[in-house]
């Protein structure tokens, strides 16, 4: 299987950006700079729009092909660190330091393009050393001061108004801010771009019109093969179980459950391990659930719930992205579906779920009631097995995959 690494990054940057919202949702503190208040901005869009800045700023001083694809998967990543922050509030100067250097590791695990670590340890340095890491000037990667601003003119920037209302006032603080924030070379380059109507035009309609970042971003004529995509979905893991103590381990528990299964089952090495990718995304939607709702240690409320289950439509909405792992985005997305119909999102019924999702949804059960959460300890494997035979019964899950995951665990006790 091969699978488009752009399309890979742009659907890692839809997820970074819901987890932003959830967490201002949820009222972290991102930042706080000249008294500008970025806790109401609306981060739907903000990878997106922050890299289209970049991508400009970097077409203006005639940046290389090579450094145009390393600005571009940065600008659209650059956030990747913040995810693994968002279960507490922080004051801005402890999570903006720990989310540069949490991104930096993160992404040293990517399997292309693992020397932007740098890059994203250094995005929040500024021009006269007053930053996390007090570089100053041009010791700062150029790369990195050009997601600075990059940064901040989206989070100026307010989906609410007109671009021609509120450009003069972010042009105004951006030069307010030379010598400081910005060298005087970037801000000069950001006053000739800004000139332009197309470049506020552009800012204004891109978050619906993916054309406008597809015409100006390099081709990243990469393709990953099914390990390094792995590699990918370990890192996605780790950031939805960090953002909620009732998740911690959760996904690759169901990654490690299905792809047993799969083995047990006799399926291909590759389906095995797609298997284990699609346990290990199951759960990427929940970046979009304000933590005050995932970590709420009670009964949810009717609309609480709502929002809960929206997580898996996130999660196929993210998948979808990359059209290359349709039937792993259908296995992850479709594991709260029940034979019946009154799953959801979806209320697929028993003629409409592949096997596949079958396997996925009774991993997620088990999984989920046998490890410890907060408010309970986890269930022994007997009782686990006996709520699950219960819902057998009452006609909600496949008794053939549970059959085969208890098959799979008493083999695998025997090993």
């Amino acid at each position: 299987m091969k699978i488009n690494l752009d399309k890979t990054i742009r659907a890692m940057a839809v997820a970074l950006d819901l987890a932003e919202i959830s967490s201002v949702k949820n009222a972290t503190i991102i930042e706080d700079i000249s008294n500008i208040n970025f806790s109401k901005h609306n981060y739907l869009n903000h990878s997106k729009r922050t890299t289209y800045i970049a991508l400009k700023l970097g077409e203006y001083f005639n940046l290389s092909e090579i450094t145009m694809q390393k600005l571009y998967i940065t600008a659209l990543l650059h956030d990747i660190g913040a995810a693994n922050f968002l279960k507490e509030s922080h004051i801005s100067n402890t999570f903006v330091l720990e989310h540069c250097k949490k991104g930096s590791e993160i992404i040293e695990d990517f399997p292309v393009y693992s020397n932007i670590s740098p890059l994203i340890l250094f995005h929040h340095e500024n021009y006269d050393g007053s930053g996390p890491m007090e570089l100053l000037g041009d010791d700062i990667p150029f790369e990195s001061q050009l997601i600075r601003l990059s940064d901040l003119v989206e989070l100026l920037y307010s989906e609410n108004s007109p671009s021609h209302i509120q450009k003069d006032k972010i042009i105004s603080w951006v030069k307010s801010n030379v010598n400081s924030i910005f060298s005087p070379k970037l801000v000069d380059a950001f006053l000739s771009i800004a000139e332009t109507d197309i470049f506020w035009f552009d800012i204004e309609n891109i978050s619906f019109m993916d054309f406008i970042l597809d015409n100006i971003s390099p081709r990243l004529n990469i393709s990953l093969n099914l390990c390094q995509f792995e590699k990918i979905a370990y890192i996605l893991a780790s950031i939805i179980d960090n953002k909620s103590a009732f998740t911690a381990k959760h996904s690759r528990g169901i990654a490690k459950l299905a792809f047993m299964v799969s083995k047990h089952l006799g399926y291909s090495e590759e389906k095995c391990l797609e298997m284990k990718i699609a346990g290990l995304l199951h759960d990427i939607g929940k970046l979009a659930i304000p933590n005050s709702i995932l970590d709420k240690n009670g009964s949810l409320t009717e609309d609480e719930f709502s929002i809960i289950k929206s997580h898996v439509y996130y999660t196929k909405v993210i998948l979808d992205r990359i059209e290359d792992i349709r039937e792993i985005s259908d296995w992850a997305s479709n594991h709260h579906e029940k034979l019946d119909g009154t799953g959801y999102p979806r209320k697929l019924d028993a003629g409409k779920l592949s096997e596949e999702c079958r396997i996925m949804g009774v991993c997620d059960i088990y999984q989920a009631l046998t490890e410890d959460r907060p408010y309970r300890n986890g269930l022994n494997q007997d009782k686990a097995f006996a709520i699950l035979d219960g819902m057998v019964f009452d006609g909600l899950i496949c008794g053939d995959a549970f059959n085969k995951l208890k098959e799979t665990l008493k083999e695998n006790m025997k090993l």
